[in-house]
């Protein structure tokens, strides 16, 4: 079976070697027990920084 190739990819990381193999890049992150970039939930800027600094809400 060959890979789904995606041309509209939602993934910020561009020089990944997995980018626009959506099926590629979701196993082997289900395999690490993690979530691809593109699943990630989004957190603003100030939201990382307050994780940082150990104030967050």
């Amino acid at each position: 079976m060959s890979p789904t190739i995606r041309q509209d990819c939602p993934c910020p990381k561009v020089t990944c070697s997995r980018y626009s193999l959506c099926d590629e890049c979701e196993a082997a992150h289900a395999g690490k027990g993690g979530l691809p970039m593109c699943r990630r939930p989004k957190r603003s800027l100030w939201g990382r920084i307050r994780k940082w600094l150990g104030t967050g809400r």
